[in-house]
């Protein structure tokens, strides 16, 4: 696996609350308060890199009405490189690749795999490492336990749109089955 000890820690780190790093922008001066917790998402519309090779968009944010607790979030996800370890997300999450080709391994749960022009397709089986192109897309909730990454160091952009619980993080490292890793000390 490429740079897991770090990326462990960056995740963990930003797992605990709001942290700082540098913009991905123009400014490089500019260092945006990053949050990860549901309903306190931050910066909108300013990329962060969230580990090496692993860039965070948020794109919006907000509650719907007719589901208390629950926050629509849109977000876009660039990897060159980067790649996250078994993890979860707090709710249901529908995934579109914009470009280049995704990999996303099946640790535990159900995922809908579409592709245009092909039916929709269930899959169950633990392990199981999906490649997906341009236009290729996923649906899990919030049990399903995965890994993400680029297939290539080549530039992969994929937009998500979720619905999560209000006041969680955004992310939550997992082991394989699910149970939550422990917080650095």
């Amino acid at each position: 696996m490429r740079s897991l000890p770090a990326l462990l820690c960056g995740l963990l780190v930003l797992l605990l609350g709001t942290i700082s790093v540098r913009a991905q922008d123009a400014t490089p001066t500019s260092t945006p308060n990053v949050n990860v917790i549901v309903g306190q998402l931050a910066p909108i519309g300013q990329p962060f890199e969230l580990a090496p090779g692993l860039t965070v968009e948020w794109l919006n944010e907000g509650p719907i009405t007719q589901a208390p607790g629950q926050n629509a979030v849109l977000y876009r996800v660039t990897f060159q490189g980067g790649e996250i370890p078994a993890h979860i997300h707090p709710g249901t999450t529908v995934l579109t690749v914009e470009s280049g080709t995704f990999v996303w391994t099946l640790q535990k749960g159900t995922v809908q795999v579409t592709r245009p022009g092909a039916a929709p397709e269930q899959v169950t089986e633990s392990g199981t490492e999906i490649v997906l192109n341009a236009g290729d897309g996923l649906a899990y909730n919030a049990d399903v336990v995965h890994t993400a990454r680029g297939a290539t160091d080549e530039l992969t952009e994929v937009l998500i749109a979720s619905v999560w619980e209000v006041g969680q993080p955004g992310v939550t490292l997992t082991d394989e089955q699910g149970t939550p890793a422990a917080s650095p000390a």
